[in-house]
């Protein structure tokens, strides 16, 4: 049986993040991110836009006008999961959500986003407003390129908690961490 090191999959997991961040043909660059509204769960899915080992940060995009948005206003805590059906790496990170709509970094990712990629922010309608036809919401004529700014936001999602699983036929195996700033106490767990 393989013997795994947990500082070695920690670095991994953060590399395998890094890289989905890059690669649209990565598992990882899909997630499904899971929030609180009315005391219920809803989940969607979101694409990778950055992470920060660092800072224990991960983030997306997300539109301010949403329902999630609201949802984040009201409760913060979220989770995040991840699946690699050729690694069959599971990852489950648990976190605090924030915004920043302001910051010169989210104004540079806005300004270097292609048009048509900003068209999802360009909407008349607000994301989840019911319709009596079926609706992109997508601008039909070229717009100003500053158009749907003031709704684009980064998501920020501060890791507090990481669980790794890796699914084997010979036996899984599983690991969690608590991240606390730079510091993160990894242990195993049992599948």
């Amino acid at each position: 049986m393989h013997s795994f090191d947990l500082d070695t999959v920690f670095k991994s997991i953060w590399r395998k993040l890094d890289s989905a961040v890059k690669s649209r043909h990565e598992a990882w660059h899909l997630v499904s991110l899971a929030t609180v509204r009315d005391k219920k769960p809803e989940i969607r899915t979101l694409v990778l836009r950055g992470v920060d080992p660092e800072q224990n940060l991960i983030w997306m995009h997300t539109d301010l006008r949403s329902p999630k948005a609201q949802d984040i206003q009201k409760n913060p805590e979220g989770a995040l999961l991840f699946y690699d059906p050729l690694t069959r790496w599971q990852l489950r990170l648990n976190g605090a959500l924030s915004f920043d709509s302001q910051s010169e970094t989210t104004e540079r990712i806005w300004q270097n986003t292609s048009a048509s990629a900003k068209r999802c922010y360009q909407g008349a309608e607000e994301p989840s407003t019911l319709t009596l036809i079926q609706n992109s919401n997508l601008p039909q004529d070229p717009v100003s390129p500053d158009l749907g700014r003031e709704n684009f936001t980064r998501l920020l999602f501060h890791v507090s908690k990481m669980d790794w699983l890796f699914l084997r036929a010979e036996g899984h195996i599983r690991a969690s961490w608590e991240l606390n700033h730079s510091n993160a106490q990894g242990s195993w767990v049992i599948p």
